[in-house]
């Protein structure tokens, strides 16, 4: 893996907070619930005006809740809502989130991750932290063979982020972190739960979060 691709995935999919990881299920349970044909000219829509597909919307909430405004008659604040609250449920303290992941297929994604040896070490690192890459594979001690894969899927599944830049010998380069602070995994008598506390600055970077953050939050 090339720097340069390294950095292009970094710039192309780490701004958006939890949407990239929340994407798939989300898009998922939104086209189960709407109406075949309302989801036919919902997805029209978003190709033809932005050129996305449902799940990219995600990152760019606005544009699916406004296309989805226009088609639908129905509440469609109340579907946004029940949709996110299939994926995670979340509960704010202070300027923190408490995140539940509720979505079995999320629950796989982060549950195969910490199942990894090197994917573990690299996410263990990042918890509370932002690293550059070489600096994440020097913590983590993960060669750079299989590192840089591995750096690569979980930005791309949105478990990394990118959280500033900085400069290195006159380049301005990414610093990444986890997109959560802290991740308590339970298994017990087959039920597995999956909570992580995300820090409130990236919650204000989630366009899905912003458009429906008022009704899907609950305060402890």
């Amino acid at each position: 893996m090339s720097g340069a691709l390294i950095f292009c995935i970094i710039y192309d999919c780490c701004m958006g907070g939890i949407d990239r990881m929340i994407a798939s299920p989300l898009s998922s349970e939104i086209k189960k619930e709407l109406d075949s044909e309302i989801l036919k000219k919902v997805e029209r829509e978003l190709f033809l005006e932005h050129g996305m597909s449902i799940k990219l919307s995600i990152e760019h909430f606005h544009k699916f809740s406004n296309v989805l405004k226009k088609k639908s008659s129905d509440d469609t604040k109340k579907l946004e809502k029940d949709c996110v609250n299939k994926v995670i449920k979340v509960k704010k303290k202070d300027d923190k989130f408490s995140v539940t992941v509720i979505h079995p297929d999320l629950r796989g994604l982060i549950l195969e991750s910490f199942g990894d040896v090197e994917t573990r070490a690299i996410i263990s690192t990042l918890l509370g932290n932002e690293y550059t890459i070489p600096e994440i594979l020097k913590e983590s001690k993960v060669p750079k063979t299989s590192g840089y894969r591995k750096i690569e899927n979980l930005i791309l599944n949105g478990l990394i982020i990118e959280s500033r830049k900085v400069l290195s010998e006159s380049k301005r380069i990414s610093k990444l972190q986890c997109v959560f602070e802290e991740i308590k995994i339970e298994i017990k008598k087959g039920k597995i739960e999956i909570i992580g506390v995300v820090d409130g600055k990236i919650f204000e970077k989630s366009t899905s979060m912003k458009s429906v953050i008022e009704l899907s939050v609950q305060d402890y």
